[in-house]
């Protein structure tokens, strides 16, 4: 495997005081693959911190799924539109080197957890508004799919207060901006979508509320509500997830990444 980590800074000048990183995680080629999808990881942490049993595991897992990964630490304690321009620049980054990096080309997909979940799944309708600051071009910032793990997607009463403090600090009419479901189009990214029914940090609802609205504007999209689990599972075994009560129960949500990885490459294999 091949790996380097880069300031977002020092690639795009626009960013200005960000510390925002890209960590770049490239399997050698074999005798059977040799181009492979892309995937961008991003933490969740209520967009106070960016977790890291939301960041490098994941992405070791997706290699092992067949490809090539990214991990964003994006700006944190600092409101729309801070996080969302560092995956702007990341994203753009990725494509501008698919060849560089053994890309499949148009083939990068997002993956984010919690408050990692609500930006990538915010920026998904977002891209093309934020792509207008750098001068890039939207149709290159468009994610081939968007994978969902126990994400925010509410900024009322149902969102978790953590995300919404940092993220709209109160801004009502930000908040409006970034309630997902709200802002669903036929055009948005096939999405893959899993959490917990007991999840008492961001409510299932969440995710209950973005189905629907996938659902009602013809998104090809996979739900998948787990029946217990709590919080921040990550990939819900011992890299990750070492506490007391990591049992048989939450053997169905380890499933997560190899379904997620199945979706993806039906939705590559759709567009040959």
């Amino acid at each position: 495997m091949n790996y380097k980590e880069l300031l977002l800074k020092e690639v795009e000048p626009k960013l200005g005081e960000s510390d925002a990183k890209l960590r770049i995680y490239i399997s050698e080629r074999n005798e059977c693959v040799s181009l492979r999808p892309g995937m961008l990881v991003c933490p969740g942490g209520g967009y106070s911190f960016c977790s890291p049993r939301e960041a490098e595991i994941i992405a070791y897992r997706f290699l092992s799924e067949g490809f090539n990964c990214f991990v964003l630490t994006y700006s944190v304690k600092k409101k729309y539109p801070a996080p969302h321009r560092d995956l702007t620049v990341a994203f753009s980054y990725i494509r501008k080197h698919e060849a560089e990096f053994d890309l499949l080309p148009n083939s990068l997909s997002l993956v984010g957890f919690s408050a990692g979940g609500h930006l990538v799944g915010s920026y998904s309708y977002l891209y093309e508004e934020l792509a207008k600051e750098f001068s890039y071009d939207a149709k290159t910032l468009k994610p081939l799919t968007v994978v969902m793990g126990y994400p925010v997607t509410l900024m009322g009463e149902d969102g978790e207060n953590e995300t919404k403090r940092n993220i709209a600090a109160g801004d009502e009419e930000l908040k409006k901006k970034l309630n997902i479901p709200d802002h669903i189009s036929r055009a948005y990214p096939p999405t893959f979508l899993w959490t917990t029914k007991d999840d008492q940090l961001v409510k299932s609802i969440n995710s209950v509320l973005l189905e629907e609205s996938l659902t009602k504007h013809g998104v090809l999209h996979l739900c998948k509500i787990y029946e217990s689990g709590p919080h921040g599972l990550s990939l819900a075994n011992r890299s990750c997830y070492a506490k007391e009560g990591l049992s048989d129960k939450l053997r169905p949500v380890r499933e997560w990444a190899s379904d997620a990885s199945d979706f993806i490459f039906k939705v590559l294999d759709a567009r040959k």
